[in-house]
């Protein structure tokens, strides 16, 4: 069990460093560490750009989404690993 959670926090570790690469506009191809990070954390993202196509979303709230773009999907990803983080810590004592 405790593996499995320390690989969520690398999980999210990895999404929030996709994050920052894309804040500060580093180029994802600029060397093999930034375009392996790039590169996993999309992959690690798909989960979460599924839930979000599959929610019933007015246009306005579809719109916040499109408009959010790599952010939104970011942080929904970031939320989505933690719950499952917490989940995985429910009933140890």
């Amino acid at each position: 069990m405790a593996l499995l959670r320390t690989v969520l926090i690398f999980v999210i570790v990895v999404i929030l460093l996709h994050l920052g690469i894309s804040y500060l506009n580093v180029d994802p191809n600029q060397n093999g560490l930034t375009s392996g990070v790039v590169g996993l954390a999309q992959l690690l993202e798909i989960p979460a750009q599924a839930l979000l196509q599959a929610l019933p979303l007015s246009p306005e709230q579809r719109g916040n989404v499109d408009t959010g773009g790599l952010y939104f999907v970011g942080f929904a990803a970031i939320g989505f690993y933690f719950i499952l983080f917490l989940l995985l810590g429910v009933g140890r004592r």
